[in-house]
C-alpha cells in the first residue's frame, strides 16, 4: 500500500477514535447476540441486556479508544517519543479491555447460571485484553512509521 494511503488511513484512525472505538464494542456484542437469540430459547431479559451491552458498552468503548489514542499521540510527539510499538501494546490491552467492559457484565443480569456467567465474563475481559494488545501493536508499527507531528496536530485536541 502506498505510503499516501497509509497516511491517510493513519489521519482518518486518530480524528475518528471514539465512532472506531464504539464498533470495537458495538460489533462483537451484536454478534454475540445474534448467536444468543438464535440457539438459545428467547427471555426478556436478553433485550435489557442487549439494550444496557450496545448503548453502554459501545459509549465506553468509544471514551476508552478515544483517549487510548490520545495518550499515544501525546506520547508520539512528545520530547520523549516516538510512541512505540510497546506503548501500542499496553494502550491497546486496556483500550480492548475497556471497550469490553460493560457487554460480559450483562450476562450476570437475570442469569440462572451465575458461576457460568462470572466465567464467561473473565474469559471475555482477557480475550479482548488479548486483542486490544495485538490491534494497539500493529497500529502503533503503523502510526509510528506513517503519523509525522504536522499530520495530527489538532486531531488530539
Amino acid at each position: 500500500m502506498a505510503a499516501g494511503t497509509m497516511r491517510n488511513l493513519c489521519r482518518f484512525y486518530v480524528r475518528r477514535a471514539a465512532p472506531i472505538g464504539a464498533f470495537y464494542s458495538l460489533v462483537p456484542t451484536a454478534l454475540w447476540f445474534a448467536g444468543v437469540f438464535a440457539l438459545v430459547p428467547f427471555r426478556e431479559v436478553y433485550v435489557l441486556r442487549l439494550a444496557l451491552a450496545l448503548v453502554v458498552g459501545s459509549a465506553v468503548g468509544a471514551l476508552v479508544n478515544r483517549v487510548g489514542v490520545r495518550l499515544w499521540v501525546a506520547k508520539h510527539l512528545s520530547p520523549h517519543g516516538p510512541g512505540t510499538v510497546l506503548d501500542g501494546a499496553l494502550i491497546g490491552a486496556a483500550c480492548g479491555w475497556g471497550a469490553a467492559l460493560i457487554p460480559p457484565l450483562t450476562a450476570l443480569i437475570g442469569s440462572n447460571h451465575l458461576e457460568t456467567a462470572k466465567t464467561f465474563v473473565i474469559a471475555a475481559w482477557l480475550v479482548a485484553a488479548a486483542n486490544g494488545t495485538l490491534l494497539g501493536a500493529l497500529l502503533a508499527a503503523v502510526g509510528r512509521r506513517h503519523l509525522d507531528p504536522g499530520d495530527v496536530m489538532g486531531s488530539a485536541k
